[in-house]
Formats: C-alpha cells, sequence, structure tokens
C-alpha cells in the first residue's frame, strides 16, 4: 500500500507538472503566434487574405529583389513607406528599419551619395575616387545588415501569409481558375508556408542579385572615366523603377509581371554569379589597399610569394581568379597557388612558361608574358601593395626586366616636357650670354 500511495503521488504530481508545462507551451506558442502575425501586418502591405493569388509571394520576392539592388537606399525607403502609412498607435510595434531613426539615417546617407555623384561629375577623378571607394565599402555593409535584420522578416512574413491563406481555404477561389489542378503549384504553395524553406530562398535570392548589383560600385570604383560612371547608376536607377512599376501593379491589377520581372532578374545574377564574385574580391582587395594605403615591404616575397589576379584565362583558370606567385628556385619553374571560392583546400598549377617582365604601374604594378608576335601582353594584375617594390618583385622571381606600362611612359613624357619647357635652362644661358 505504501509504494502504490507513493506511486499514485508522483504520478499526480507529475500530471500537475504536464498540465502546467503544457499551460506554459501554450502561453509561449500564442506570444509567439502573436509576434508573427505583427511582422507579417509591418512587414508586407495588405490583409491577411490577398485578394489575388500570389500577391503576398510577389509583394516579399519584389521587396528582396529591389533591396538587393540597392540595400541601403531599399531598405530606408520601405521602412519610411511603412511607418508613413501606419497609425499612431501602430508605429511604435514597428520593425526597427521602419523607425524614424533607422530610416532617417539611411536616406541622409543616400542622399549623400547622390550628391557626391551628381555634383561630383564636375570634379577631376582623384578627388572624386576616395568616395567612391567608400561608397563601395557601404553597399557591403549595408547588405550585410540587410541580409541578417531585414531578409528573414520579409521571409518569415511571406510564409506566414501562405499559412493563413491555407487555413481560409484560399485555394478553393483558384479551383475555379485552374490552379489548384496543377500538382506542382499546390506542392509549392505547401511548401511556402514553412519559414525552414522562404528564408534560405529569400538569402538565395539576395545574395546572387546582390552580387551582380555590386558589381556596378566596382567598376565605378576602379574606373578613371565618369562617363561609366553615370552609365552604370543610370542602370541601377532604371531597374529600381521597373521594380517599383511592378510592385504598384501587384496589388491591384496582377502580381504576375512583378513574380516575372524578378524571376529574370534572378535567372540572370544567377548566371553572373561566378562572375561577379571573382570582380567582388578583385574591387575590395584593390580598394582596400589603396584605401588604407597598404604597404608591402618584400620581406615576405619569399615566404608568401606574390599576390595578384589573373588578367586573362590562364590553364583553365578565369580572368580575375585570385592566385599567389611562387618561384621555386631548386626547380626553377614558377606557379599559381589558388583556392576555389576562397574556401576549398588549396591547389596550384604549374605554369608552362616564365615571366617575361614586371610592369610598373601607376596605381598597381603587373606582370606581363612574352606573347609570340605581340610583345609582352599584362597576364596578372598585382596588388597596390606592391607599388615600389617592382626592382625587388623582378629580383625574387629569377632577374627579370622592369617595364614602365604606356600610362607611366606618358607620364614620365608629360614631365619630361614641362622640365624642358619650365626649366631653368634659358636662364642660365641669358646669364652666361650677360
Amino acid at each position: 500500500m505504501k509504494h502504490l500511495f507513493h506511486l499514485l503521488l508522483w504520478g499526480t504530481l507529475m500530471c500537475c507538472l504536464s498540465v502546467q508545462a503544457a499551460d506554459q507551451t501554450a502561453e509561449l506558442a500564442a506570444s509567439f503566434e502573436e509576434k508573427i502575425s505583427r511582422i507579417t501586418q509591418s512587414v508586407l502591405p495588405g490583409n491577411s487574405t490577398p485578394s489575388l493569388p500570389g500577391v503576398s509571394l510577389a509583394q516579399g520576392i519584389t521587396e528582396v529583389t529591389g533591396v538587393a539592388v540597392s540595400p541601403l537606399l531599399g531598405v530606408s525607403a520601405i521602412g519610411a513607406w511603412k511607418y508613413w502609412h501606419a497609425s499612431a498607435s501602430e508605429r511604435a510595434s514597428l520593425p526597427w528599419f521602419c523607425q524614424p531613426w533607422a530610416w532617417g539615417l539611411g536616406l541622409a546617407i543616400a542622399g549623400l551619395c547622390f550628391g557626391k555623384d551628381v555634383f561630383g561629375a564636375a570634379l577631376p577623378g582623384v578627388l572624386k575616387k576616395p568616395f567612391d571607394w567608400l561608397e563601395l565599402f557601404e553597399d557591403k555593409a549595408s547588405a550585410l545588415i540587410a541580409s541578417t535584420a531585414f531578409v528573414p522578416l520579409v521571409a518569415l512574413a511571406m510564409a506566414e501569409y501562405q499559412r493563413i491563406a491555407a487555413m481560409d481555404q484560399a485555394m478553393v477561389n483558384l479551383s475555379s481558375t485552374g490552379f489548384a489542378a496543377v500538382p506542382m503549384l499546390a506542392f509549392a504553395a505547401t511548401v511556402l508556408q514553412s519559414p525552414w524553406v522562404t528564408v534560405p530562398l529569400s538569402l538565395a535570392l539576395f545574395a546572387v542579385v546582390w552580387l551582380t548589383s555590386h558589381v556596378a560600385h566596382v567598376l565605378i570604383a576602379l574606373s578613371p572615366f565618369s562617363l561609366v560612371d553615370t552609365l552604370l547608376k543610370s542602370a541601377k536607377a532604371a531597374v529600381l523603377a521597373l521594380l517599383l512599376a511592378c510592385a504598384a501593379m501587384i496589388p491591384t491589377v496582377s502580381p504576375l509581371p512583378a513574380l516575372v520581372v524578378c524571376g529574370m532578374i534572378a535567372l540572370v545574377c544567377t548566371l553572373l554569379a561566378g562572375w561577379s564574385f571573382r570582380l567582388l574580391v578583385f574591387g575590395g582587395q584593390m580598394v582596400s589597399d589603396l584605401l588604407l594605403r597598404r604597404k608591402d615591404s618584400g620581406s615576405q616575397l619569399r615566404e608568401k610569394g606574390i599576390w595578384g589576379f589573373l588578367a586573362r584565362p590562364y590553364q583553365g583558370l578565369p580572368v580575375r581568379k585570385q592566385v599567389r606567385i611562387v618561384w621555386e628556385p631548386e626547380t626553377s619553374s614558377f606557379f599559381f597557388y589558388y583556392r576555389p571560392w576562397l574556401l576549398l583546400p588549396e591547389r596550384r598549377v604549374k605554369l608552362e612558361e616564365a615571366p617575361g617582365a614586371v610592369l610598373r604601374g601607376l596605381l598597381h604594378p603587373g606582370l606581363a608574358w612574352q606573347v609570340p608576335d605581340r610583345g609582352l601582353r599584362r597576364a596578372c594584375y598585382l596588388l597596390p601593395r606592391y607599388r615600389g617594390n617592382e626592382e625587388k618583385i623582378a629580383a625574387h622571381l629569377g632577374g627579370l626586366h622592369v617595364r614602365d606600362t604606356g600610362l607611366i611612359r606618358g607620364f614620365k613624357a608629360m614631365q619630361q616636357w614641362l622640365s624642358d619647357t619650365l626649366g631653368n635652362r634659358p636662364s642660365r644661358e641669358v646669364a652666361s650670354l650677360g
């Protein structure tokens, strides 16, 4: 009887604990559902049951695509729009990017960048380029913030809308149009109800679109021509205007144009992802060396080799591939060391022929190969940190010659002309005659 009493007491205690745990779980779930509903209402506009099928999906995809094209401007504009269209009682519960301190600071920085592009066109490139280099890193920072603190909210809201639509039997309305009869569409509608699907897909869409969009900033930072800057900025503005026009048609006309345009943008950006990633690494390394004025003394050339980027394809390696040039005097051989996607194990490629010369450039040196019937052709860009160490690099690579690039030769010719024209030789001749 004593053991039976203890067993009954233990069972009663466990039941009480289970009921209490169940109540706490239900309370946490209700709180989580309330937070999700609040995020949904504030991130994506419209009611919980959109009048047209695919409205919430098209709105979310358009927002992610537009923010990927211009992260700072996109997040700030969306936050300001949602803040001004929310009631006074709802503004306190809006996400962080909808608060005035966030979108106000973002729009101010975007305005400074716009003023730099408009009024900086009249300035010499030497004065404007440092601001272009700063904007390059600003785009990286704003993309990092958007990918971690904005895109997941939009993806979460899309999944919640799909779940609400399924609970309200919105698919019954689709059956009359024939969409529900397609198994793939029904399966996609079910899959998109889970945040475990919408969040990774949204992040992947953001990543591929931002990679290609960021190429414009890299080219602007490296290009010496203001016309190229204007064309690239105009292209980005045209894409944003197209996405804004498609977004305006989503709740009233049809979500199909937005889905088609975003799908085409995503397809093109996916095909260019590898090229965009290599150009991103190339621009980041070059601009960081120039902006931070990094210098290499040349003492580590023999230990770590020389870092650079390919200027043309070589033995299966694509253009702008980051490589480490190593000279092995034991075998009298040159090697390219590289890491696929910068993360995989390091590989090496033996060069079939030795470099012909080290090129002295205005901003960065380079390596040239001897091409039959065409002379020396640049084959590798070296980092700006090696500027001024061309003789050390040439000696380290087996005693190569050092040649000036065409731009350096032009500057030297101009310097010689100015020295001959404005020098003090005429004054000495006049003094000797006197």
